[in-house]
């Protein structure tokens, strides 16, 4: 079976001039099996390296949303947290902005918040996501009230990960740990934290295509790998400075979550589990209606949705029942998916992309190298 995987992944790689790829599969036995290649750097680079350990751990972009909202669905069957209580309440917010009116975690879990990402989501302390928004609120509103319309927001996250810490009083890192990578057998971390200096060292930077260019976003050699928390740009935070629910954004809840190919198909594992809160997490939240609009389905990318979970349970371009997430940010083109017919799980990736919404207001659906492999991965031949 190795040897299908590796010339899957070999032919997505050569099609679309990728600078590598990988693929991990867990079959409802809980056996695994990886396979990574190509390069680690482009082969303009002193010393290009051979992407050969499976274990590599990269950014995974927004992948991490769907693990920051199973912390939330952990919260909720705990009793910790109510989905539906509104958010201004969750932050202690009096003075939140007429758009924050009605807005509950479960409207930013499932992308119907009316909020977009018009004015960005990057900001920097001591500037907290609540201030951020106070300052934008002009520009950030779609126009639309909250559980009426979906539109794919990474700013819903950012928040929501603020939401986990004002409810617990813990750090978003440490629910992290206790909710999804450790009952998922994941090493990895938000912005690294929690993984140790000298895992770190196996890390994937990823590099952008543009043309006929590359150029490298994420991990840069320079960085600061002996802090608590490592930024996007290399900057280092420790924790003893961290102020919970205003610093959330330095781990990144939206896009900054670095696993390896294999614990992100054990993320996938976990979301298809029948534990309360991955029941509660596949419950469809909302369906888009080509009759009467009620959101951006992105040409079917997004045509139905749960906690956090993108859902193909009729989609004819999908092998499905499917669950899970795709990351597509800054060069690196992957998801997590679970077959709730099948009980497969699988994870995959392509790095040196491009980006393929450049220039554009929303997600796209799945690129021809990316589908390939969701199909492969999911078809009934590979799946019996």
């Amino acid at each position: 079976m190795i040897e299908r995987y590796a010339q899957a992944v070999d032919a997505a790689v050569e099609a679309g001039a990728f600078l590598g790829g990988g693929m991990c599969v867990i079959e409802s036995d809980g056996s695994e099996q990886a396979y990574v290649t190509g390069q680690v750097h482009p082969a303009s680079a002193t010393d290009p390296g051979c992407l050969d350990a499976p274990r590599i751990r990269m950014r995974m972009a927004s992948i991490s949303k769907a693990a920051t909202a199973r912390i939330a669905c952990a919260l909720a069957v705990e009793g910790v947290l109510d989905l539906d209580a509104e958010v201004r309440a969750l932050l202690d917010w009096p003075d939140a902005p007429a758009l924050m009116h009605g807005v509950s975690l479960r409207h930013l879990l499932t992308h119907l918040s009316g909020l977009t990402d018009a004015a960005g989501y990057i900001f920097e302390r001591p500037q907290s996501p609540m201030a951020f928004i106070e300052a934008r609120a002009d520009e950030i509103g779609s126009g639309q009230g909250p559980g009426r319309w979906f539109r794919y927001c990474n700013l819903n996250f950012v928040l929501a990960g603020a939401v986990l810490e004002a409810v617990t009083g813990e750090r978003f890192d440490l629910l992290a740990r206790r909710y999804v990578f450790d009952p998922a057998g994941i090493g990895g971390g938000f912005n690294w934290a929690g993984v140790s200096v000298e895992e770190r060292a196996c890390r994937l930077p990823i590099y952008q295509r543009y043309g006929d260019r590359l150029e490298r976003q994420t991990e840069p050699e320079m960085a600061d790998w002996g802090a608590d928390i490592v930024w996007g740009d290399g900057r280092g935070f420790a924790f003893a400075d961290y102020v919970p629910v205003r610093d959330t954004l330095l781990f990144s809840p939206h896009a900054g979550l670095r696993m390896s190919v294999i614990e992100a198909a054990r993320l996938a594992r976990l979301l298809g589990d029948e534990s309360p809160a991955g029941t509660l997490q596949r419950e469809t939240q909302w369906k888009f209606d080509p009759t009467a609009p009620n959101g951006s389905d992105c040409d079917g990318h997004f045509g139905e949705f749960g906690l956090g979970l993108t859902i193909y349970r009729a989609e004819p371009r999908l092998p499905g029942p499917l669950i899970g997430h795709a990351g597509h940010a800054l060069g690196f083109t992957g998801g997590v998916w679970h077959n709730e017919a099948t009980g497969r799980s699988a994870a995959l990736f392509l790095t040196g992309s491009a980006d393929l919404t450049d220039g554009l207001d929303d997600e796209v659906f799945y690129g021809a190298e990316e589908l390939a492999l969701m199909q492969f991965l999911f078809s009934e031949r590979q799946s019996g």
